[in-house]
């Protein structure tokens, strides 16, 4: 076949298998290294590291696309649990080509959507639980104060705003409470439900944000999933006061233990925050803790500030996150 109608045949290929994932002007600079790292046609010098996945939500409408990424990844990478990325940085040997799969926050989603493509697949990966918040059936504090500021009117929201002195648009204001401290945060938690007594969750909210129950976490596979700490509660570790702190960190192992019935050695910082203190609490009860910042994980590596790479929607725009 002729050069230019193969790539064109190639360029249709790609465009029917990858609707959902159309390139930006920035993206175009290194579309053809994505694009033929997804081919697997490249011939690119792997380096010399290995790759942690992070994961959020996978809720339904997306299971084709998750479905796409995973098996991208499986035909490139030899995917492993996290643990076995924990040993090859701990050891001497080479840690490249492998990678592992973590999805943070314990949703449902990830349950009812997630795993099943990674039974089918047979991937496995980590799954970071708040047992506080499945004891409780709650939202992670981030998800409830959105969807409740998103039920504010616009003068409504501005008038909230000004009686705390932060800012109006949503994803602001909810990074300014990121930045509180533990109790202040807590207070405006508690006015924003007084300024939404109304607040019921629609159904697609429930599908995106509901928390996997005790019985649901039972249900998977460890020959699949292994579940590791992600707090009690989900709050932002360095805004905790010390005692809160320890408990956050120390019980989450305990609660998960003992409501799994298998042991728990791994810890996600939330929202990937953490300080000298929050890391020597961490080191004290954890084997290995993973981050929020990107980058590759090599020999030596600390392992409890194990760097990952935030999955992007889309195979193009995956090989190009890996493959920067």
């Amino acid at each position: 076949m002729h050069g230019p109608i193969l790539k064109e045949r190639l360029l249709q290929q790609s465009r029917a298998m990858f609707a959902d994932t159309l390139p930006t002007l920035s993206s175009l600079r290194s579309a053809p290294l994505a694009f033929s790292n997804w081919l697997g046609i490249s011939g690119h010098d792997e380096k010399p590291a290995a790759r942690i996945m992070l994961f959020h939500g996978t809720p339904r409408r997306e299971a084709a696309a998750l479905e796409r990424q995973l098996r991208w990844l499986k035909r490139r990478f030899d995917v492993v649990p996290l643990r076995s990325i924990v040993t090859a940085a701990s050891a001497t040997g080479a840690v490249g080509h492998k990678l592992a799969l973590t999805f943070d926050d314990g949703l449902r989603s990830n349950v009812d959507v997630a795993y099943p493509i990674l039974h089918k697949l047979a991937l496995p990966a980590t799954f970071f639980v708040c047992p506080g918040l499945v004891d409780r059936e709650s939202w992670l504090w981030t998800h409830e104060t959105r969807r409740r500021l998103s039920r504010l009117d616009a003068a409504a929201r501005r008038e909230l705003a000004r009686e705390w002195n932060a800012p109006e648009e949503i994803e602001a204001f909810v990074g300014w409470m990121k930045e509180l401290r533990a109790a202040e945060r807590k207070q405006v938690e508690a006015r924003l439900r007084d300024a939404t007594p109304g607040f019921v969750p629609t159904r697609a909210e429930r599908e995106e944000f509901d928390l996997a129950s005790w019985r649901e976490l039972r249900k998977l596979d460890p020959a699949i999933v292994s579940i590791g700490s992600h707090t009690l509660t989900h709050p932002i570790l360095p805004s905790t006061p010390p005692a809160e702190l320890e408990t956050e960190v120390r019980d989450s192992r305990r609660q998960l233990e003992r409501g799994l019935q298998r042991p728990v050695d791994l810890f996600a910082y939330p929202n990937g925050d953490l300080n000298p203190e929050v890391e020597a609490c961490v080191r004290k009860h954890y084997r290995a803790a993973v981050t929020s910042s990107t980058g590759w994980v090599r020999r030596g590596a600390d392992t409890h500030r194990l760097p990952r790479l935030g999955a992007p929607r889309g195979v193009l725009r995956l090989a190009r996150r890996i493959y920067p």
